[in-house]
């Protein structure tokens, strides 16, 4: 992907075009391929000619039907949908580049309340740091002073880093009052009418987009793992055909594009039950888990493997009627890639059949959970947070290596804390002992991982508890995985997490299994449905390549 930075004016009274155009030159010095994309248009793009003249000065002026992400008035009807157009839009049109200046707002445009909010966000989503303008012309140093920190305040608070502060017309007032201006590094342009930069202000812009960003917003975690999902379809099964949310999230996926899509049932009523809903699910292979073949060729693998456990033929043949039980076969015999089920079944009625069938990976002693936690502006892994009640300090270990090699799998950067009421050696007891062992089992399973354990979950995320309680530490303070000591300690803590700080939990994600199969709450939204089709399509790929390469 391109590197990428965010270039807005803060006010109207800027000569952005101009300094847009001076550091596309600076990109065009560096970077091969550069490209200029407008995240929002205030109408058709043939009528944005601040937006066409930039593309005109790198000789893209083609690009125009392409190069734009949604209009405001979109933006103001619906949000979600604005933002996700401006990833889809984006993301196709950075692909063809080695940078990109995505560009807000422009002179002339209007700067209307929640214009520098929207901003913010959007440089957010996009995974980029944020250059902003603000106009030095007949002010003073405490007026552009104030009016610089309060624009930084309003995009901050959205989670985007700002990677400088422009400053146009800055006289030597101007330069003296923002000498210790400690938002961004500041570059100063004195004349208003010339404004070129100086081959120090272009190394100042040219680090801010080398340096990016590291947020990752919900919206954008989505919006990645349904594209990772896309580039490589699985065939997903849906045993609960019978649920509505069901039908829903298939005919979405289906759209979508995310996965191709096996529901079980009777197909003539899942054909009629769509039509109910006015749902198109024409492009999903649907499967009766009455198909005699299809039996007969479950029921003597299934035999075979719990063959040592005494089932019969006869046995088996009953035990994968069930949709569970079918559909786990499915994947198994590579008539399926993943399962996603338990919008009306149990999380036990879901899994216990993976246990049996798919089993685990080599080197995986137990399959365990994690729930992928979408923060405001990052991603943490929790676990186990849903199977394993009181996991011994062997298997806790294995939950730890397992939570990072996933947290991996969808973009996360493992650094793993192995979570206690005690940090370091500052508590004593049995609970203690069995972090401690467990976190030396994890380094000798896994060398090169980061871990720290045992440690309290506020030296784990927060920097100044992590410097007061476990300094020198490359994980207090940074971690990004939780393990849990135990279930109980899990189900709470994520919980906890969700309700007050609005996180978005993802999950269970089950880990360890062969193949994937993932358990829905029976509670779950058509949106949290979707997401877990995705995940498991993902886990899908992830299990083909590790198949690939024994």
């Amino acid at each position: 992907m391109a590197y990428t930075v965010y270039f807005t004016a803060a006010e109207t009274n800027c000569p952005t075009q101009e300094v847009a155009k001076e550091y596309l030159k600076a990109l065009g010095s560096v970077y091969g391929r550069v490209g200029v994309f407008r995240s929002f248009t205030n109408g058709p793009i043939e009528e944005d000619a601040a937006f066409l003249g930039l593309l005109q000065s790198i000789g893209r002026r083609e690009d125009a039907e392409r190069a734009w992400g949604t209009t405001r008035a979109s933006y103001v009807v619906d949000e979600e949908n604005a933002m996700n157009a401006i990833l889809r839009r984006y993301s196709d049109y950075a692909r063809d580049f080695d940078a990109v200046l995505v560009v807000g707002l422009l002179e002339g445009d209007p700067v209307l309340p929640g214009s520098l909010d929207r901003a913010g966000r959007a440089a957010a989503h996009l995974g980029c740091s944020l250059v902003m303008l603000v106009s030095g012309d007949k002010r003073t140093g405490k007026q552009v002073a104030a009016v610089t920190t309060l624009a930084a305040a309003e995009i901050t608070k959205e989670h985007a880093p700002i990677a400088a502060t422009v400053v146009v017309g800055a006289s030597d007032e101007v330069r003296r009052a923002l000498s210790d201006y400690k938002n961004s590094p500041v570059v100063l342009i004195p004349d208003a009418a010339d404004p070129k930069l100086t081959p120090q202000a272009a190394d100042i812009l040219l680090e801010g987009i080398a340096k990016g960003s590291d947020v990752v917003t919900p919206l954008s975690f989505t919006f990645a793992l349904v594209e990772k999902a896309r580039s490589n379809r699985q065939r997903i099964v849906l045993p609960e055909s019978e649920d509505d949310r069901i039908l829903y999230a298939a005919a979405e996926c289906l759209e979508r594009e995310i996965a191709d899509i096996v529901i079980l049932g009777e197909k003539e009523e899942v054909d009629a039950r769509a039509a109910e809903l006015g749902l198109d699910l024409a492009g999903a292979r649907i499967v009766s888990t009455s198909d005699p073949e299809l039996l007969d060729k479950y029921a003597t693998e299934f035999a075979r493997l719990r063959a040592k456990k005494g089932v019969t033929y006869e046995q088996a043949l009953e035990t994968v009627k069930d949709v569970s039980y079918f559909g786990t076969m499915m994947v198994h015999m590579d008539d399926a890639d993943g399962m996603v089920s338990g919008a009306a079944h149990t999380t036990a009625h879901t899994i216990v059949p993976s246990f049996q069938i798919i089993k685990t990976k080599p080197g995986t002693s137990i399959v365990s959970s994690v729930f992928l936690m979408l923060m405001a502006d990052r991603v943490h892994a929790y676990g186990d947070c849903a199977v394993n009640t009181n996991p011994t300090p062997e298997q806790l270990a294995n939950i730890a290596v397992s939570s990072a090699k996933t947290a991996e799998e969808f973009g996360v950067d493992p650094k793993v804390a192995m979570l206690s009421y005690s940090t370091g050696d500052s508590g004593k007891g049995p609970d203690v002992d069995a972090v401690v062992e467990a976190t030396r089992l994890a380094r000798e399973l896994k060398p090169d991982l980061l871990i720290e354990g045992p440690i309290q979950y506020d030296a784990a995320v927060d920097a100044a508890a992590a410097a007061k309680k476990l300094p020198n530490s490359p994980v207090a303070g940074r971690a990004t995985v939780f393990v849990f000591p135990s279930l109980n300690a899990g189900n709470i803590g994520y919980k906890a997490v969700q309700r007050t700080s609005g996180a978005i939990a993802v999950g269970p994600v089950l880990q360890g299994l062969n193949k994937p199969v993932n358990d829905l709450s029976r509670g779950a939204l058509v949106e949290d449905i979707v997401n877990t089709i995705a995940i498991t399509a993902v886990q899908a790929q992830q299990s083909a390549q590790a198949q690939q390469s024994v």
